[in-house]
């Protein structure tokens, strides 16, 4: 059923439908990460035609406001997080520094024996035991990251009860006698995430997510995390200093 629009003379209509769906926004009828209404939904809705609907999301899209994904409709774009990417990088830090909760939810883990990539990266010999841990990070219950973080299991046994209890790599190292690391590396190149990243990242397969490849090294510069992370390119953005 349409709503009686009490329209604006001097306005088009599609302006002022787009200041009622800002509106909306503003006011929480949508939030950030919330499917819009159909285009179908929208002509039923202001009693239009679907050319003066098109053009009031086409100016919420402009404005960044909305995005449009393929196949799945238009979505509240969610508040982009400036991410830093320095030789202190620290998820926790950066997250509450921007006023907003930060989480971590370690998904699963596994003792594997190290790659000849992962053992480069670690500087070990491949077949050395690694163990393996693959988390979610969070603000404000919102996903942001998925990451795969590799660690020497002789240097770290044990992290995986330490990690689960303080949702935190910097203070499980802490437990080991690492009260501060930096980061040596991080290699940034644009992907598609699989199905699983994607379904924890809460997006559609076809957007794509920003990917780094970073080793973190102890104060005497040996490695001690080799990580993969895939990061939700709606939601963060990576800054280099």
């Amino acid at each position: 059923m349409g709503i009686s629009m009490d329209w604006e003379a001097g306005l088009s209509i599609w302006k002022q439908i787009e200041k009622q769906l800002l509106a909306d926004i503003a006011s929480g009828v949508f939030a950030p990460g919330d499917k819009m209404p159909t285009e179908m939904e929208l002509v039923r809705r202001f009693g239009v035609n679907r050319h003066t609907v098109r053009r009031a999301m086409s100016a919420l899209v402009d404005a960044n406001v909305v995005r449009v994904e393929q196949g799945r409709g238009a979505f509240v774009q969610e508040q982009i997080l400036d991410y830093p990417l320095g030789a202190k990088t620290r998820f926790s830090q950066i997250v509450s520094g921007r006023h907003r909760l930060p989480d971590k939810r370690l998904i699963s883990s596994e003792i594997l024996k190290a790659s000849a990539t992962i053992a480069q990266f670690l500087d070990v010999k491949p077949g050395t035991r690694v163990v393996e841990l693959f988390s979610v990070s969070e603000a404000d219950g919102i996903p942001l990251a998925v990451a795969t973080s590799y660690l020497p299991v002789a240097r770290f046994e044990g992290i995986v009860e330490i990690f689960t209890q303080t949702k935190s790599l910097t203070e499980a190292f802490k437990h080991f006698g690492i009260d501060d690391y930096s980061r040596k590396t991080t290699r940034i190149s644009a992907q598609l995430p699989s199905s699983r990243v994607a379904s924890l990242l809460k997006q559609a397969k076809n957007r794509p997510v920003i990917s780094t490849e970073s080793v973190d090294v102890d104060s005497a510069g040996v490695p001690i995390e080799y990580g993969i992370t895939a990061f939700s390119s709606d939601r963060v953005q990576l800054i280099v200093e």
